[in-house]
């Protein structure tokens, strides 16, 4: 049966219209949570206040280039003297300090894993130096596939946002997920969903082309013009500057000095100020190696949390986990928001010590450790809760007719999908399948039915010469084999608005390697009879290496579907995995249970006519929070 999911709106820029014109978008869903209440705070939204200007004096006088020097200080002097607390001439004693400060977020995962039990969760990121790494050229930032694809299962499972100071546009560009919210320029730039009202100039709202409403938020939009002018003037008085490089990110203008030799530092960091002199309503702020134009309104990566908090309907912080994962200065802001109003933690990415408002550190900077993080975090859907009893067998009772339905499969029908695993079904016109499965055992039922319409698609696979030509017998066996499933599966896709379930050869159950081969070779066979992969799942037995198969096929964004589920920790295993699709075998575990049980509780419980197949099935649905799908 199929849960709610949640897709989060990306849109691309747009500019403020009539109510009745329609702005350009890319993508929206459903919000994953209920909206508790449909206005925003006045006090926290409405008004943005403005900071008061400060004026902008001599470099060395205000200590920018001593704050300059400090983002990428060398990391002995960072160690010594980030707090004098735990200053120390020994760099890993420090660090071992600093780090029962703010323990490591992965050996800290079990304490995570309790304070998320029955909370609504909700992910933000930094890009640079998070997602992607840090690099003296900013276009090369550039997140790799298997960050991505981690990114794209936390945000299966959980509303995720990131949370950039570049422009909303370039972000997403950079990271490609239509699944994820956007903000950029420090969060003064938002696209969010529109069940909600704001009634003030900093919010437009647009239609994207699946025809829902969405909200652009933008508090400085009054800025553009300055920020615009500002930047060609920066361009323009820096250009003498061997490896500065100045970036206009909409409502931001950022100076990058990390190809600067530091002697040039002071004058670069004196030609910025010049250029403020004259715009009062601009201030100047820095992070790792850049310094930043920004508009004096009091906005940040922390009030960008707060609303899209607030517009996900999470603003109630008894009921909500929010974590933050950034390694910047500017990320500061977004971790203190969350300990301040209690809504989560922050997790500091940073291989050296340094004083910050997160919980958590993650002191492996590298894509591994991050990748580590992100895939663990798909864990936080599971809340275990022991059921002590099982649920009556619906048919054991005159009560599963009670509505008036004729069979069980009409009440079915009403609430779950129908997917057929066979090529005979009697009633297609009246429960017309929505998805499909394919395997070996249907391969075999096709071929003794020689008036099926698959049969063909057996017959093409069997003729491929490709096949014929093989050398070893085994592999002409499974060349004919993988082309027959890929034939009958393609032919099924154009019958079935949903997905097509492939089976991978069982022989391969104790081989993570060998999943992971079978499936690509399948993939490249669905892409040569045009299958789209969004459109496959492929079908892997429960066992440890086909549970880990799993997690690393979902983690490129194959779609996987566990099956052979006989216990609870294979399900837990499973969710955890990250698999699409978590198929429990209730009738098999009835059928063990009525004929090899020893144990009293569940004989009595069989004899009452309660079910332990679907006691399995209910225990794990009320574990999962956030599962996407779970056959039985």
């Amino acid at each position: 049966m199929e849960t709610p999911n949640h897709a989060s709106p990306v849109l691309a820029d747009s500019s403020p219209t009539s109510n009745n014109t329609k702005l350009r978008g890319i993508h929206s869903g459903l919000l994953p949570y209920a909206q508790q209440s449909t206005h925003f705070s006045p006090s926290k939204y409405i008004k943005i206040p403005r900071r008061k200007p400060v004026k902008p004096d001599d470099v060395s006088s205000n200590g920018w280039l001593d704050a300059m020097r400090a983002s990428s200080p060398p990391r002995k002097k960072l160690v010594k003297d980030f707090n004098c607390e735990i200053a120390s001439e020994n760099p890993d004693s420090a660090y071992l300090s600093w780090m029962n400060k703010y323990p490591s977020a992965l050996s800290s995962f079990d304490k995570i894993m309790d304070q998320a039990k029955g909370k609504k969760i909700a992910i933000f990121l930094d890009y640079d130096g998070t997602l992607s790494p840090i690099v003296d050229d900013p276009d090369c930032a550039i997140m790799s596939n298997d960050m991505r694809s981690a990114v794209k299962n936390v945000a299966a499972h959980f509303p995720t946002a990131i949370i950039s100071g570049r422009r909303r546009d370039m972000v997403y560009d950079l990271v490609g997920l239509t699944e994820l919210y956007y903000a950029g320029s420090h969060g003064m730039d938002i696209m969010g969903p529109v069940n909600i009202n704001v009634s003030n100039r900093e919010s437009v709202k647009s239609i994207n082309y699946q025809g829902n409403e969405l909200n652009l938020f933008q508090p400085a939009r009054e800025f553009l013009p300055v920020i615009d002018k500002v930047f060609r003037v920066l361009v323009e008085s820096t250009k003498g500057i061997k490896g500065a490089k100045v970036e206009n990110h909409k409502f931001c203008a950022s100076v990058h000095y990390r190809n600067v030799e530091e002697k040039n530092w002071c004058v670069i960091a004196q030609c910025v100020h010049d250029v403020l002199k004259g715009y009062p309503c601009l201030r100047l702020t820095h992070g790792r190696k850049v310094l930043e134009v920004r508009p004096v309104i009091d906005w940040n990566k922390g009030k960008a949390v707060e609303f899209l908090l607030d517009s996900l309907g999470l603003s109630n912080s008894h009921d909500v986990l929010a974590i933050y994962m950034g390694d910047d200065k500017t990320d500061e802001d977004a971790f203190k928001a969350l300990r301040q109003n209690k809504y989560g933690f922050g997790i500091l990415v940073s291989s050296s010590p340094k004083e910050t408002n997160a919980y958590y550190s993650l002191k492996d900077p590298t894509e591994d450790g991050k990748l580590k993080l992100l895939a663990r975090s798909t864990s936080l859907k599971l809340n275990f809760r022991y059921l002590l009893s099982f649920p009556r067998i619906r048919a054991a009772t005159n009560s599963s007719l009670d509505a008036g339905l004729r069979t069980e499969l009409d009440s079915v029908s009403n609430f779950s999908e129908i997917v057929p695993d066979t090529v005979i079904f009697d009633d297609f016109e009246k429960f017309p399948p929505t998805a499909a499965t394919v395997s070996s055992s249907l391969l075999l039922g096709i071929c003794g039915l020689p008036d099926t319409i698959f049969r063909n698609a057996v017959d093409m696979a069997l003729a491929d010469s490709g096949c014929s030509t093989l050398e070893n017998s085994e592999m002409r066996l499974s060349c004919f084999v993988n082309k027959a499933l890929v034939n009958v599966g393609g032919d099924l896709a154009k019958l079935v608005p949903g997905r097509v379930s492939t089976e991978v050869d069982a022989r391969l159950a104790y081989d993570t390697h060998g999943i992971i081969l079978k499936v690509h070779e399948l993939l490249k066979l669905y892409s040569e009879v045009n299958v789209p992969p969004e459109k496959l799942l492929f079908k892997i037995p429960s066992t440890w290496q086909g549970i880990e198969a799993s997690r690393l096929l979902e983690l490129e964004g194959i779609q996987t579907h566990l099956t052979f589920v006989y216990s609870f920790a294979q399900a837990a295993a499973a969710a955890q995995a990250g698999a699409s699709v978590i198929q429990i075998f209730v009738g098999r575990l009835r059928d063990w249970a009525r004929n090899h049980s020893s144990d009293a509780e569940v004989d009595a419980a069989v004899k009452r006519g309660e079910d332990p197949g679907l006691a399995l099935s209910q225990h794990f649905l009320q574990a999962t929070s956030s599962l996407r799908e779970v056959k039985a």
